[in-house]
Parts: structure tokens; sequence; C-alpha cells
């Protein structure tokens, strides 16, 4: 009998000690994703961080390019990040999300949808990841073109700054502007 309490216990803290785990995990994956700066964001990344698109190949982008790229649009646009569903295999992670921001909210876009797998370190910081955008996203020119209709009335000189030959200026200033010429289209519009 005290055998098997024993037995019973000891199989309780190992699955309570997983969980625990998974949680923490669980939870920095989340404030990575959602992060807003680089300093918020690197701070669960390795120094020896590598990002890849669709597949592992060729070198990668290393922690400060992928910084640089984060914060040239989507850290200045305040990601909001629902993790969807998630597998955990040791130290690696395969996550679905939907990802949405400043930019998305203010034209009513319903988001991207993405996967995204991340491999940790023995000391649960982040080694590498492996982005999968989801082919079912729709395009999001639908929800932005009435706002572009309106600026190109009302705003055609800011527009130029931020939207040329069709296609969004992405950087940390264009970002910002970005953000504010669509609160000034979602006030007028609300009149």
């Amino acid at each position: 009998m005290i055998k098997t309490l024993g037995i019973l216990f000891i199989g309780c803290y190992l699955i309570s000690s997983f969980s625990c785990k998974t949680s923490a995990a669980l939870k920095k994956i989340n404030a990575y994703l959602n992060a807003s700066t680089t300093a918020a964001k690197s701070k669960y990344l390795a120094e020896d961080y590598k990002s890849y698109f669709m597949e592992k190949k060729g070198e990668g982008r290393d922690k400060a390019a992928a910084m640089k790229s984060f914060q040239n649009w989507d850290g200045s646009l305040n990601p909001d990040v629902k993790i969807l569903e998630y597998t955990v295999n040791d130290r690696t992670w395969f996550v679905k999300f939907n990802e949405q921001n400043d930019f998305s909210k203010l034209i009513d876009y319903p988001g991207w949808k993405g996967s995204i797998l991340i491999m940790l370190n023995s000391q649960g910081r982040i080694q590498e990841t492996i982005y999968f955008p989801d082919s079912t996203n729709p395009p999001y020119k639908p929800w932005l073109q009435p706002a572009l209709d309106w600026l190109e009335k009302n705003k055609p000189d800011e527009l130029k700054l931020v939207y040329q030959d069709k296609k969004l200026v992405q950087n940390e200033v264009a970002a910002n502007k970005w953000r504010q010429l669509l609160m000034e289209w979602k006030r007028e519009k609300q009149k």
C-alpha cells in the first residue's frame, strides 16, 4: 500500500513538474511573440539565435538582423498574437497563432494566421525559429482600400510617404505614420 502511494506520489510529482515547466515555457513564448520592443523580445533569445522563413535553409537571420527587421515594422505596431494551439516535443514547440497589430486592427483586418517552430536551448532561451505563413490568409488590401481612398483625397502628401508603388513602406517611421493616418481616417469615418 505504502509502495503504491509512493509510486503514485512520484508519478503525480513528475506530471506536475512537466506541466509547470511547459506552462513556464508557454508564458515565455507568449511574451516573446507579443513583445513590442527589441529589448523585450531579445531577452528571450539565445545569443546564437537564428531565424528562418519556411525552411531551415542557408545561414538564417542572426539575432541582430532579426531584431532590426522586427523594430522596422512589427515592433512599432504593437503585436497582438493569440496562440491558437501548440504541440511540444522536449524543447521543440510548434505554435499556431493569429497575429494582429495596430495596423490590422485599425483597418478591421482579422489578422494573419501562421505557425512557428521554436527550438529552445538547455537554458530555456529561443535558439531557432522557423516561420510558416498560412496560405489561407486573406489579402489585407481590400480592408485597407477604404482608408487609401480617403487618404488619397484628404492626405495625399502624407500617403506618399507610407505607400509607394501600391506597397506599404515598411520602416519604423512609416509604421508610426500609418498608425496616425489610420486613426485620423477611423475618426472621420465614425462622424
